[in-house]
């Protein structure tokens, strides 16, 4: 079971702590990345993929936003919104695409910050 640090502290109990030479960022740090994904969704016409990215980013960007949250809780909060859901057929649907690839290009955002802290 995984608990997660009190408010504004990472994994380790430190502000940008260590855990055995590795940096745990603070998932707020994602937040630029994902308004700036926003951003670009707003000079783009808008139809169900993009109502679904936007979706996808706004959750994402409020789970970021959250101090409490490492860079590490976003990605499995992204990952776990990628699961296939039951009763769902997501083929037919084209926002529900969209809400998938919205959190798939953040996950590619934090994979860019976890590099940055390495």
């Amino acid at each position: 079971m995984h608990c997660l640090p009190p408010q504004g502290e990472t994994q380790t109990g430190r502000r940008g702590g260590h855990n055995r030479g590795v940096i745990i960022a603070p998932a707020i740090e994602a937040v630029p990345l994902i308004r700036r994904r926003l951003a670009e969704l707003d000079d783009s016409p808008s139809d169900s993929v993009a109502s679904g990215r936007r979706a996808a980013f706004w959750r994402a960007q409020s789970q970021a936003a959250r101090l409490d949250r490492s860079i590490d809780d976003l990605r499995r909060y992204c990952l776990d919104s990628l699961k296939p859901r039951r009763f769902i057929d997501e083929r037919d649907s084209d926002y529900l695409r969209g809400y998938r690839e919205g959190f798939q290009l953040v996950l590619r955002e934090v994979r860019e910050l976890e590099s940055e802290h390495r």
